[in-house]
């Protein structure tokens, strides 16, 4: 780096020779104890961020894997073959599994395995197969697993997988933390994968390592390392006994002055540790102070000689920050900076605000993600239960004594200084206004929905109490609004109740309220008790009950679609409040049907009835058996048909297009992944339909191929072994020879010498 302006340096050297030895002694010493004491203050915070950033790089990881893995348990695939004895016969289940499998088995995460178990069916499924074409060895590691007490853990420390040493599993049950759990998923992966995450812990600077709550080392970049127990070294003790999540101290190993710092997750129970030499630290320090001694000494005999080496030791750390910030660059670089010590200022003011920056984003993230969870609580796709678990999220502990939802709708836009269009710009406003006047104490993630602007309250007060605390808060709301935007709204309130498995039914009675108000005026505050004095249920159409029959018509599963096609119908003839209903739901789902159909780009002609027709075929049903077979016969049959059609059409092409690029490019360097992009699949998806399509899978098809044409090279021509060999694309000529013997039982000489 070429400075501009040496300012600095040249101020000090004129300084060291006007004053003389005495200052230059005095102040070069103190220059070496300061910059002693700093530059260790420095190491030891910035130890603490790195270890810092490896455990929130570490635990991100372990996190999205944790997730991955939660998501592929919960879904309804896995949870019905927990309960069901499968084989290598049941392709479809089998190939569904594989599927959820190959989603989270990703390059990125570094996971080397995942297994299913099914404790009650006692099936294994793996990426490699099923039962014995997995992991057999592997099953006992298995049942121990299903029988911790625990229901989610990582574990560590044994070398039971097979071809590889200390690896770490992930084991979550199923139903979650249940002690007699129906089925497990244990993900593998290899210490070395969170070891190559982390600059850190491949650095030469000290050594940090992961220990589990045994003690037992299980990431260290000295392989050799893996397994040991840390609990008996004397260095370490104050880390092990103490009671506190992260800390720092200065201890010696092997009379070797160190400092030890450790912060221990909260998340999984592993400690996070890294042990720097004192010595290292300081070897800096100990050159700068032998320096500073020689040049004292010189200054005894020529003290401009003296002065020159004193100002510049004093102004390498001056120059070693310049160096490093003046490649940050900034927004507003000045033409000619001053200096380097302004250089210097602005680079750290930047880089302070930039970090503000970053913070801020984060929080908005966090924003969107409570409005997630709220849209699926309303929708009905979030269990109350587990929607429960997530309230530490907005704040709160546990659920309030007394809830209720509130829902504010403009009135109108007439003769107010908006437009229409304006409409959800005002809604999002509308929302902003709630957050600020109603605690977060007091509600959950206010949200727009459709035209409604709606909030879920709750207090500690209950009956009359609470209600008129609601009031209050709605017409400061309700005030609010009219002085900051000029509109006017009204607001509906629903009855109070205890459990979130309430507010859909609560929605629904706060947006009824609200229709009150055409005979009421606008700037109405309408209580449903008021408006509909006698409670109505709310008919809840089995959502999920339908998602079911569409995920097993795509699967092409037609046991499982006549299973789910026959509890659906059941659901839906439940005891309602009125007969109507029933119609209402058939219709729905009759219109839900024709959708999906259209999604699915089925072709009309499998319906062989219009709209009209099908509405009057519908309604002529009269029990729920013929409803069944209505719905099987003109909807889901011809479905799976077609998709079967589709899927087998599908197999067949992809795998007449792999064996045709073989055919063709034998002689190259062909892989399954090119091949596969080539046709614009997965490779994993073209890997498990050239198996079924062939029978055996695309290496060995391939090594065949060759084998087969090589075969026909040595009867025919007179190529030279080892030119087949580098035509075949093989590394060597023995490589070669030893898959010619494996295949055909001879080597290639002797083949040709029978010929």
């Amino acid at each position: 780096m070429r400075f501009r302006s040496p300012s600095y340096l040249l101020k000090l050297m004129l300084l060291s020779v006007f004053i003389g030895t005495l200052p230059v002694i005095t102040l070069g010493t103190f220059a070496y104890f300061n910059a002693s004491g700093t530059v260790q203050e420095k190491v030891d915070e910035s130890n603490k961020l790195l270890l810092q950033q490896m455990q929130m790089r570490t635990e991100q990881t372990l996190k999205m894997i944790d997730n991955l893995a939660t998501q592929l348990l919960q879904s309804p695939h896995v949870v019905s073959a927990f309960n069901r004895a499968i084989s290598n016969h049941d392709f479809q289940l089998v190939h569904e599994l594989f599927k959820g499998i190959s989603q989270i088995q990703t390059y990125e995460l570094g996971i080397k395995e995942v297994f299913l178990f099914s404790v009650n069916k006692d099936w294994i499924v793996s990426s490699s197969g099923v039962n014995d074409y997995s992991f057999p060895e592997f099953r006992p590691v298995l049942e121990e697993f299903s029988r911790n007490e625990k229901g989610s853990f990582w574990s560590s420390g044994t070398e039971e997988f097979p071809n590889l040493m200390h690896p770490v599993y992930f084991v979550k049950k199923y139903p979650f933390n249940s002690p007699n759990p129906t089925g497990i998923i244990c993900v593998v992966l290899s210490s070395g994968v969170i070891r190559e995450l982390d600059a850190f812990l491949n650095g030469k600077f000290g050594s940090a390592f992961i220990v589990d709550q045994q003690a037992n080392i299980i990431v260290h970049r000295d392989s050799g390392k893996l397994g040991d127990n840390v609990a008996e070294e004397p260095f370490l003790q104050t880390f092990i006994n103490t009671n506190e999540t992260l800390g720092q101290y200065a201890t010696k190993r092997n009379g070797e002055a160190v400092t030890v710092t450790f912060r221990k997750s909260a998340y999984n129970g592993w400690s996070y540790v890294s042990v720097i030499s004192n010595d290292q630290v300081n070897e800096q320090n100990q050159i700068i102070g032998w320096i500073t001694v020689l040049v004292c000494l010189i200054i005894l005999l020529v003290t401009l000689v003296a002065a020159w080496f004193g100002s510049k030791k004093m102004y390498s750390p001056i120059q070693s920050l310049y160096s490093t910030l003046a490649g940050v660059h900034t927004t507003n670089e000045r033409a000619k900076p001053s200096g380097e010590l302004q250089i210097i200022g602005e680079r750290v003011d930047y880089l302070i605000r930039n970090q503000s920056l970053i913070m801020n984003e984060l929080k908005g993230q966090q924003t969107q993600l409570k409005e997630f969870f709220m849209q699926k609580l309303f929708n009905g796709t979030i269990q109350p239960a587990d929607f429960s678990e997530k309230l530490s999220l907005y704040g709160l502990e546990k659920p309030w004594p007394s809830m209720c939802m509130v829902a504010i709708q403009i009135d109108t836009l007439q003769d107010t200084r908006y437009e229409e269009a304006n409409r959800d710009l005002l809604m999002f406003a509308i929302s902003n206004i709630v957050g600020e006047l109603v605690l977060s104490e007091q509600r959950l993630e206010p949200i727009v929905k459709a035209d409604y602007q709606v909030t879920l309250m709750g207090s500690s007060q209950t009956g009359e109490d609470f209600k008129e605390h609601i009031f209050n808060l709605s017409d400061e709301i309700q005030k609010a609004i009219y002085q900051y935007l000029e509109i006017k709204v009204s607001i509906g309130i629903s009855r109070p109740f205890l459990s979130f498995a309430d507010t859909q039914q609560a929605l629904h009675e706060a947006m009824t309220a609200l229709k009150a108000r055409i005979g009421l005026g606008q700037e109405s505050i309408l209580f449903i008790e008021d408006v509909q004095p006698q409670k109505s249920n709310l008919n809840k159409y089995p959502i999920a009950g339908e998602q079911a029959l569409f995920d097993a018509i795509r699967a092409g599963n037609e046991e499982q679609a006549e299973s789910a096609l026959k509890q659906l119908i059941g659901e839906l003839f439940k005891p309602l409040a009125q007969h109507r209903d029933y119609h209402l739901s058939l219709l729905r789902l009759l219109i839900d049907l024709l959708k999906f159909g259209q999604e699915l780009s089925i072709p009309v002609e499998r319906i062989q009835e219009d709209e009209a027709s099908l509405i009057q075929s519908l309604l002529k049903l009269r029990n729920v058996q013929e409803m069944e077979g209505w719905f099987w016969s003109i909807f889901v049959l011809p479905y799976l048909q077609e998709l079967g059609t589709r899927r087998d059409s599908q197999f067949k092409h992809i795998s007449e297009a792999v064996i045709n690029i073989i055919a063709r490019e034998f002689d190259s360097a062909l892989t399954l992944e090119e091949c596969a992009a080539r046709i614009h699949y997965h490779p994993h998806y073209v890997s498990r339909v050239f198996r079924q399509e062939t029978g055996t899978n695309f290496g060995e098809y391939l090594s065949q191929y060759r084998i087969d044409i090589a075969k026909k090279w040595l009867k025919e021509s007179d190529l030279k072994i080892i030119e087949i060999a580098e035509r075949l694309q093989y590394n060597n000529s023995a490589n070669f020879i030893r898959s010619f013997r494996k295949l055909v039982g001879m080597t290639p000489g002797q083949y040709r010498e029978e010929g």
